[in-house]
């Protein structure tokens, strides 16, 4: 009798299996053969179901922004104050060393995007920054709803995602203090004194 394979679950099985071998070597240090090797499968069987290394990269990215899609949707329900939300929602990123690792990593797979350009990566890159504005859209909904933002402030959830983007490409500056740029960011725009 046959065995039946399930190949996206494989496909999905091997990737899942070399996510700390990527967040320790990184994409441009990271071979098939560590790849096949880490998830105990040959170099063909590899091939067989990715087309080449960015192809797993894209595939262990996509569950990294799954999880982080998770994490956002919490923050925007949480019962805390918009403020609080938008700040957590920019800083998710920042918070600690699973997570800066993780940034590591989706900065290479901007950088590639931004040189190859490939027609998946766009569509990719276009379905998060349309799933991150629905999640902005309704903390400022929230937050002029609840009185905290002024509803004649024409801010958007596209310039936030902005913001995020700008702030993603200058932490790789060492003059960059993350926290302090969005603390000084919600303070403009909450309108508070805090604005040193």
């Amino acid at each position: 009798m046959a065995i039946i394979v399930n190949k996206e679950e494989k496909r999905r099985n091997i990737a899942l299996s070399c996510r700390e071998l990527l967040l320790e070597h990184g994409i441009d240090n990271l071979t098939i053969a560590q790849i096949a090797k880490t998830a105990g499968v040959g170099k063909g069987t590899v091939y067989e179901y990715f087309e080449n290394k960015e192809d797993i990269v894209f595939e262990i990215i996509t569950t990294f922004i799954t999880e982080h899609e998770k994490r956002l949707e919490e923050i925007s329900r949480a019962d805390i104050p918009t403020k609080e939300k938008l700040f957590h929602f920019f800083y998710l990123l920042f918070e600690n060393e699973t997570a800066k690792k993780h940034l590591n990593i989706y900065k290479e797979f901007l950088a590639i995007s931004l040189m190859h350009e490939t027609r998946a990566m766009l569509e990719f890159s276009e379905g998060c920054r349309v799933k991150f504005m629905m999640l902005l859209d309704r903390i400022l909904k929230a937050g002029i709803a609840s009185g905290e933002l002024n509803k004649q402030m024409q801010i958007s959830a596209s310039s936030l995602i902005l913001f995020g983007t700008g702030l993603i490409v200058d932490s790789r500056l060492s003059t960059c203090d993350v926290k302090k740029e969005i603390e000084l960011f919600l303070n403009i725009l909450f309108g508070t004194e805090e604005n040193r």
